[in-house]
């Protein structure tokens, strides 16, 4: 792994952290370590399946995830917005629940 990927990983992990909690689908009852597979598989599968849409990897992604699966780790149909929500941060799509989004005028 180069160092920059590297960095961008850490880079996400830190993203995820400290907003994980905001998140319309975090449970209360569980913490960043139970949704930390799931933003993984997001984030770095964006480079895995570069130039695709989330829907045309959603099974892919499913499959990656599930491989990975230990310990902790939630089962797909609860990981799924944690995956999302970190293949869009990093693919660039914007959500209505993003910070990072600006201000939009005129809709």
């Amino acid at each position: 792994m180069s160092k920059q990927s590297e960095n961008e990983m850490l880079d996400d992990e830190a993203y995820w952290r400290e907003h994980h909690a905001d998140q319309p689908y975090a449970d209360s009852k569980l913490t960043y370590e139970h949704y930390a597979p799931a933003y993984r598989t997001g984030y770095e599968s964006v480079k895995k399946y570069p130039g695709k849409t989330y829907e045309e990897v959603e099974t892919d992604l499913a499959l990656d995830y599930e491989k990975g699966r230990v310990g902790d780790a939630l089962p797909w149909d609860r990981a799924r917005p944690a995956v999302k929500a970190a293949w869009d941060r990093v693919s660039g799509v914007v959500t209505p629940r993003d910070p990072d989004r600006g201000v939009r005028y005129g809709i």
